[in-house]
């Protein structure tokens, strides 16, 4: 019986499957096949055990191993408890069980089941294998239903709580604010927003003063020891997912990903329509209006050059011709008086559009004066001023959704159409009044036509969502109007408090003799929530 080869005991768990838990455990299941392997006189006994892996993912770590002792001709046989727990996708089991173990001469084993392919595969054997399918996507259809319902609710269904929270384990619904944590996420938010740092460069500053890691810190918190010596370690990626988290304002997002499905567990970032937002349901850690401006100012796709001179308005500057961004260059002499300007991306790559080099000199005296402007306005005569603005906004963002709801209908009345254009289509084929050709190729451009069209409308809805925000941020505009008594000078912050963005247009001065210095490009300053003043 015996060739000198390893007897591999595999066992599986996970709760998942709905069995009992102590007769289930990977525990008892060890206990159960090393019985049977002596009773039967099996030796050189190895345990493959992996424990919390689903019965639909073959990519577990100790089957894997397991796997690759096969193919080195380690294994003479495997046993497990039952055929569900090698897995629970009959295509899987099958080709394990009748392709990849006879090829490599290793006997196969499930005890409950009663196969052993020594004595010969039972025919039943694939519906079994089936019917651990079935039970496997019935489990995953009563989990999602489950999930979906406390979603729905305005539960916590998330597994991994934000950096910055805790819970116990009496009550996972119950979030608290973990103040270390928490203070090092404020300081991420104001170094972002009001100081205009970068992620890596908030990184760095975080690592220079010491804070231990995001998955560090989760550890210590639970007591375990930690002796690493990448515990101060951050990074880019780490600062930019706390900066899009809204659960730091108090807020219960769900639904923000999905599952494929139960066979395939790749993880699809749903779009904004799916996710469901429940406000004030924890703690906050940060103000929504600072969050708002964090946002802002994520979709800008800010650019932070490497280059020791810090260029003001990297963030913030476009064309007024081709709307493309405009970066930062050294202009004239190298020398310490050097003159620093921006440029427009598109002429800049010879890819046409004008020449809109501007003097950054220029833009600081501009952008300084329409402050400057607003707010001896808005402080001359406040509640004037406020509904002025107020009025304004409102008219531009009703006229925006007027657009907006119109080209939406008009997309999905097209949508609707589509679906009975397939639908007649489908019809003809079947009463035999066109091929099956014609009707794939006709089906196939409107499938096109209807992916497009829904893209279009989400966008839309995106959109609709914006404009729906417009008076927040006429509240956050008033609310740094007030923080300031006067402004004589810009900085990050200053800009980041007042200005959405800035437009830059074609010098005024059309003389050729005109120097670099003396540009006076038009320029087009657009204030948070209500645009140009």
């Amino acid at each position: 019986m015996q060739t000198g080869k390893i007897t591999a005991l595999y066992a599986r768990f996970s709760f998942d499957d709905g069995i009992d838990t102590e007769s289930g455990s990977i525990e008892h299941q060890k206990a159960l096949l090393k019985n049977y392997a002596e009773s039967n006189g099996f030796t050189n006994l190895s345990y493959y055990a992996d424990d919390g892996y689903t019965g639909t993912n073959f990519n577990r770590p100790n089957f894997q191993r397991m796997m690759n002792d096969i193919k080195n001709g380690l294994v003479g046989t495997v046993i497990v408890k039952d055929m569900s727990r090698l897995g629970r996708n009959y295509l899987m089991v099958g080709q394990y069980v009748e392709i990849d173990f006879p090829k490599y001469d290793v006997r196969f084993i499930a005890i409950s089941d009663h196969v052993d392919s020594a004595k010969g595969m039972n025919d039943l054997l694939p519906i079994n294998n089936l019917m651990n399918e079935w039970y496997s996507r019935d489990i995953s259809k009563k989990i999602r239903s489950m999930v979906r319902q406390k979603g729905n609710s305005g539960q916590h269904i998330t597994s991994k709580l934000p950096y910055g929270y805790y819970n116990t384990p009496e009550n996972k619904q119950d979030w608290q604010v973990d103040e270390e944590a928490a203070e090092v996420v404020r300081e991420i938010f104001e170094l972002y927003v009001h100081h205009a740092m970068g992620t890596k460069q908030i990184a760095l500053q975080l690592q220079a003063e010491k804070r231990v890691g995001v998955e560090y810190h989760k550890k210590i918190r639970k007591g375990i020891a930690v002796t690493a010596e990448n515990i101060y370690l951050w990074n880019s990626r780490t600062i930019a997912s706390i900066l899009k988290r809204q659960e730091y304002v108090g807020d219960t997002v769900n639904f923000r990903t999905q599952i494929a499905s139960y066979k395939n567990k790749t993880v699809i970032y749903n779009e904004s329509d799916k996710i469901r937002i429940f406000p004030d349901t924890h703690p906050a850690i940060i103000s929504r209006e600072l969050f708002q401006m964090a946002q802002d100012r994520r979709e800008k796709t800010i650019r932070h050059p490497s280059r020791p001179h810090k260029y003001l308005f990297g963030d913030y500057l476009y064309c007024m011709d081709c709307h493309a961004r405009m970066h930062g260059r050294r202009c004239g002499t190298k020398s310490e008086n050097a003159l620093y300007c921006y440029e427009c991306t598109t002429y800049r790559k010879s890819k046409g559009c004008y020449f809109h080099g501007v003097p950054e000199k220029y833009l600081e005296t501009e952008v300084l004066q329409a402050i400057q402007s607003v707010i001896y306005k808005a402080n001359a005569n406040p509640d004037e001023f406020y509904k002025t603005i107020q009025k304004r906004v409102e008219k531009k963002s009703d006229d925006c959704k007027a657009v907006i709801l119109a080209e939406l209908e008009k997309s999905q009345l097209r949508i609707t159409e589509i679906d009975k254009y397939i639908q007649g289509l489908f019809e003809a084929k079947v009463r035999g009044e066109i091929d099956g050709s014609l009707f794939a190729s006709l089906k196939r451009t409107y499938d096109e036509e209807k992916e497009q069209l829904n893209v279009l409308v989400a966008e839309l809805i995106g959109k609709l969502h914006e404009k729906n925000e417009s008076v927040n941020k006429v509240k956050l505009f008033m609310q740094a109007i007030k923080t300031y008594d006067a402004v004589t000078e810009l900085t990050p912050q200053v800009l980041a408090d007042f200005i959405e963005h800035i437009e830059v247009g074609k010098c005024q001065n059309t003389s050729k003799k005109l120097p670099f210095s003396k540009r006076d490009n038009a320029v087009s300053v657009f204030f948070w929530g209500i645009g140009i003043f």
